[in-house]
């Protein structure tokens, strides 16, 4: 599956902006069937099956503003 930051964002990361996914993309903080790509001067993510992750919670989290 394939989608793009802002789609990503709201559906695997909290609802958070897509500018916040891009960087943690960039820095290598997506899960690790999660895969980041420059298509045409946008970001778009890879969302690939990995069968040994499926039991396991792979979401994002937002971080907690106090």
């Amino acid at each position: 599956m394939i989608l793009s930051a802002r789609e990503y964002a709201k559906k695997y990361a909290g609802n958070c902006s897509a500018k916040t996914v891009i960087r943690k993309a960039k820095r290598g903080l997506l899960p690790t069937n999660h895969k980041a790509k420059k298509v045409a001067g946008r970001f778009v993510i890879e969302i690939g099956e990995l069968e040994h992750l499926r039991n396991y919670d792979i979401q994002l989290t937002r971080k907690s503003k106090q």
